[in-house]
């Protein structure tokens, strides 16, 4: 994969800085080093896309007028990372989606992934640290209830995961018993599915982890 390059940026003004330049009769190289992963980075987009709550497209995008769509060139702010869906961009093809925390248009701060191929942070590696949590996959041929509140089906209905969706899912608790392509289970994930500021659930018996058991901690 090429690395990344400044690009010129139409819509913005560039400041020039030299640093340390001493000319001493000979010639100093200047080297590329990857920035070390800090929290809420800067960063901006190099083409427009969606804001998706997993890692895929394949997962529900956020809602409009939520700051669902980012547009070329738009500075935004990332917290983390995950792992997902490959996406080609400008620089080559990369699994890595960065996790939004705030972008300037936004009303909200919605806290949805966009894929890391289309943003430019000055490295093909990722900037910011790790997510917490795990990406999930819906499985069986139906939409899984989403629950608000509490893991169960005594809880309010909050909406549906369409089979084959990716899900980020953060902690879990037990609650009514669900059979799934592989049998029952008590186990619900809590999931970042429609706002990370809610309690919303989904069963783990229809989400696809690797595991018949827990892959995240007790919420």
């Amino acid at each position: 994969m090429a690395l990344r390059f400044h690009r010129p940026r139409a819509r913005r003004a560039r400041v020039l800085a030299v640093i340390g330049l001493v000319i001493i009769g000979t010639f100093s190289a200047t080297v590329l080093r990857t920035p070390a992963a800090r929290a809420d980075a800067s960063v901006y987009t190099v083409q427009g896309t969606a804001e998706y709550w997993g890692p895929s497209t394949n997962a529900a995008g956020i809602m409009q007028g939520a700051g669902s769509y980012i547009n070329d060139d738009e500075g935004i702010f990332i917290s983390c990372y995950v792992i997902g869906q490959t996406v080609s961009g400008p620089y080559g093809s990369e699994n890595v989606w960065d996790k939004v925390t705030g972008a300037p248009y936004d009303v909200v701060q919605t806290g949805g992934f966009v894929p890391d191929a289309i943003v430019y942070t000055g490295s093909n590696s990722p900037v910011v640290p790790r997510c917490p949590g795990v990406v999930g996959q819906v499985i069986g041929n139906v939409q899984v209830t989403v629950y608000e509140n509490g893991p169960g089906y005594n809880n309010p209905l909050e909406g549906y995961v369409s089979p084959g969706a990716d899900v980020m899912i953060t902690c879990y608790s037990t609650g009514s018993s669900v059979t799934g392509p592989y049998g029952p289970e008590k186990i619900w994930d809590k999931t970042t599915r429609t706002s990370p500021a809610l309690q919303q659930w989904v069963p783990d018996a229809y989400i696809y982890t690797g595991s018949n058991s827990a892959v995240v901690p007790h919420c």
